[in-house]
């Protein structure tokens, strides 16, 4: 059994060590692949912790974006299984993820937002980026869907109806076991990266909005997540100012009618610099 590693990075290196420090623990692991999105710092060092670890480093990209890295990744993993993570999520080293989650022929682990219900801890609730699946199964769908990205959240989201469509099973991971567990933080750090952080506050200051400290945050997670998964009536005038936002595919009601193939949109040209960094540049 072997199974590749998946994450996305901007600026959250001090997570990403504590966390990638608990991957490499697992005979399971043959490779941790690691999209540095443009950080203001390097993370190249983190490869002394394994020759498992991989990095590719991505310039010239100002703001965060999770389909696109974490496609990226994906497009180096040879290993049968692939498993992605965010950069806060730990595997607890007591309690083995791959002894408890079996992926059958045809079921896939998921932390899907709109499946996972009822967890109000902060060290399990957000651990709905998780994703764990035939390598060969997630290639086919064609990934993340990279026209989502310059809000935070629901690309799991997304991913887990295709797979479904796709004739897979969800199974959710099961919480109960703690083989997986979230590192706390604030909203700020879940939306401050995104395109969408920068055009909201820019819309809430010109229509006198006062919003400080993490309630500014706050609720532009929430609004972010309103617009993707376009179920919340309370935010649609804001989101028409926006002006930012196609018509939404991706709500529960249509889980069932996806799509399951989505086409990715960007090409990159990956130089290997030796035998663990990568650099990558759009073509």
């Amino acid at each position: 059994m072997s199974v590749s590693i998946i994450t996305a990075c901007k600026n959250r290196k001090k997570a990403l060590a504590i966390s990638m420090a608990s991957w490499m623990q697992f005979d399971e692991v043959e490779e941790i692949i690691v999209t540095n999105w443009n950080s203001d710092e390097p993370i190249d060092h983190l490869t002394i912790l394994s020759e498992k670890v991989k990095i590719i480093n991505v310039k010239d990209e100002p703001y965060f974006n999770q389909p696109q890295p974490l496609n990226l990744a994906a497009s180096l993993v040879k290993s049968e299984y692939l498993l992605k993570l965010d950069c806060d999520h730990i595997l607890n080293p007591y309690f083995n993820f791959f002894d408890f989650h079996k992926i059958e022929e045809k079921s896939f682990i998921t932390g899907s937002n709109n499946l996972l219900q009822g967890l109000d801890f902060e060290f399990l609730h957000p651990l709905w980026g998780l994703l764990y699946v035939k390598t060969q199964i997630f290639k086919e769908i064609g990934g993340y869907n990279e026209s989502m990205g310059k809000y935070y959240a629901a690309e799991d989201d997304e991913l887990a109806a295709r797979l479904i469509s796709y004739g897979l099973n969800p199974v959710l991971i099961d919480s109960q076991k703690l083989s997986a567990l979230h590192i706390p933080h604030s909203n700020k750090e879940r939306v401050k990266n995104f395109e969408s952080f920068e055009s909201i506050t820019k819309i809430l200051s010109e229509f006198g909005k006062d919003f400080v400290g993490d309630d500014l945050y706050t609720y532009i997670a929430k609004l972010c997540k309103d617009k993707n998964h376009n179920v919340f009536p309370t935010s649609s005038r804001m989101l028409e100012i926006l002006d930012l936002h196609e018509k939404d595919k991706y709500s529960e009601e249509v889980t069932a009618e996806a799509d399951p193939y989505c086409e990715p949109i960007y090409k990159w040209e990956v130089t290997q610099i030796n035998d663990q960094v990568y650099e990558a540049v759009k073509v």
